[in-house]
């Protein structure tokens, strides 16, 4: 009775497995390799199970020792493929190994079949299946520590449970029952279903960690991803007031920028307002009172566009970008307090043809802005005040460098300028080159500080554009 039985548990698994692996092998080629040690793993534990229940009608070398000797090789894959999850490394010298210790535990379990008699084949057997179910508790362990998948920690279990049954099978080495049944039905009864249960459960219990591992990496992307838009919302916030104390620091030199062509133009419209009471009026005259009316309401315009473009709110925008643009904009920002700190600056001499980058407009000023300045006041304890700008390609990379003529940087400041709260200048919070590198940090660019001979070099770097 319990010989059915048994051959009744074996043929389920058999086709169980069988159907599993077949139906997993459709897309085995879009599987990655954890999974398709799982499909080759099943496959084989089918086909060995298969061989064991037409035992009567083979050979014992193909129906006992080959099939035992598969199914411990099965489980070692199942384990390997768990350990795939998280071991990215190459696989090939562990796959070696176990195809040559298979083919050499199938050679020791037939000789002892033939010569140590049926206690060494079952001691052998029921190790073999029991060691390696153990071994590929390991893995499933390991992959909890690193992933906290409650999957893994069950498959763990369950393949402990599987081991240690198999373990049991064993006594029959000690106790002296029979060997087929045991001597015992209910014992058989027991030993063989727990072992078939484990086994199958194995399955169930891998496709539960696949499915929670997908879950995991989509909740770490959406996190990720959530914790970058924050992040972009933060730097876009912090930049922007940073722009706003930069130009508030420099409203001085604003105001008497805007104050001389807001005082021309005063002053040509009381002429003008003169000349028409009096009655003396000069049509080429008013012309050209007019005409310098016009440039310098065009000049207080352009001054007004350029602070409020520069302070204005944006969403981070990653478009094509015109190096030319910028280094014209930023000069002409610092223009006015140059001119009051009498600070010399040199813009490059530029190409005719665009500079592109991908960035955003507004951003990249700030950034070329922010080392601009800083420059500035390096050089403000200098009899020779000034500042040099130089844009060069190299490699794939724009190259925007700033020297100044102050007395260059400190080992300290060499080292820590940029980092968050780092500064040397008594009133300064010191985020302008923290908030400058984290801007050029999204657009792939970089930003660093060295001496030279003649001062400090700062030198903001950006990947080229390709433009068609």
């Amino acid at each position: 009775m319990a010989a059915y039985y048994i051959q009744s548990l074996f043929i389920f698994y058999a086709i169980f497995s069988l159907l599993g692996g077949l139906a997993a092998s459709v897309y085995f080629s879009r599987l990655d390799s954890s999974a398709r040690y799982w499909v080759v793993g099943a496959l084989l534990a089918g086909v060995t199970a298969l061989a064991t229940v037409f035992r009567n009608d083979l050979p014992l070398l193909w129906s006992y020792s080959i099939p035992i000797g598969l199914t411990g090789m099965s489980h070692m894959l199942m384990g390997l493929g768990i350990a795939r999850l998280y071991d990215k490394g190459p696989q090939r010298l562990r796959l070696v190994g176990l195809a040559l210790g298979t083919l050499v535990f199938i050679a020791v379990m037939e000789w002892s079949r033939l010569h140590a008699g049926p206690e060494v084949t079952l001691l052998l057997s029921g190790g073999c299946f029991g060691v390696t179910s153990l071994w590929g508790a390991y893995f499933a362990h390991a992959h909890y520590q690193q992933t906290a998948n409650r999957f893994s920690m069950h498959m763990c279990w369950v393949m402990v449970v599987m081991g240690l049954v198999h373990l049991m099978r064993t006594q029959g080495f000690v106790t002296g029952w029979g060997l087929n049944t045991f001597g015992q039905e209910a014992w058989t009864y027991g030993i063989w279903t727990s072992a078939f249960l484990a086994g199958t459960l194995r399955y169930f219990v891998y496709i539960g960690m696949r499915v929670q591992e997908q879950a995991d990496e989509r909740l770490k992307a959406m996190t990720a991803l959530v914790r970058e838009e924050e992040g972009r919302r933060v730097v876009n916030r912090l930049a922007q007031q940073d722009r706003q104390h930069s130009l508030g620091v420099m409203s001085a030199s604003f105001a008497h920028e805007l104050n001389q062509p807001l005082a021309a133009i005063l002053n040509y419209t009381e002429l003008l307002q003169h000349q028409q009471k009096s009655g003396q009026w000069d049509a080429q005259m008013n012309q050209r009172v007019l005409d310098d009316i016009i440039h310098n309401s065009v000049r207080a315009g352009d001054i007004i566009r350029r602070i409020r473009n520069f302070i204005q709110p944006e969403s981070l925008k990653k478009e094509l970008v015109d190096l030319r643009g910028v280094i014209d904009e930023v000069c002409a920002l610092v223009e006015p307090e140059a001119r009051r700190g009498n600070t010399e600056i040199f813009k490059p001499s530029l190409p005719n043809t665009p500079i592109w980058v991908l960035g955003d407009a507004v951003q990249l000023s700030q950034v070329l802005f922010n080392v601009v300045r800083n420059a500035m006041e390096s050089v403000e304890k200098v009899q020779a005040r000034s500042i040099r700008l130089g844009i060069r390609r190299e490699n794939n990379e724009i190259l925007i460098e700033v020297h100044d003529s102050g007395p260059g940087l400190s080992e300290a400041a060499a080292e820590q300028a940029g980092d968050p709260f780092y500064t040397t200048k008594i009133s300064g919070l010191g985020m302008g080159l923290s908030i400058s590198k984290t801007i050029l940090a999204q657009f792939d660019g970089r930003l660093s500080l060295q001496n030279t001979a003649q001062g400090a070099c700062a030198c903001i770097a950006l990947p080229s554009a390709q433009v068609a």
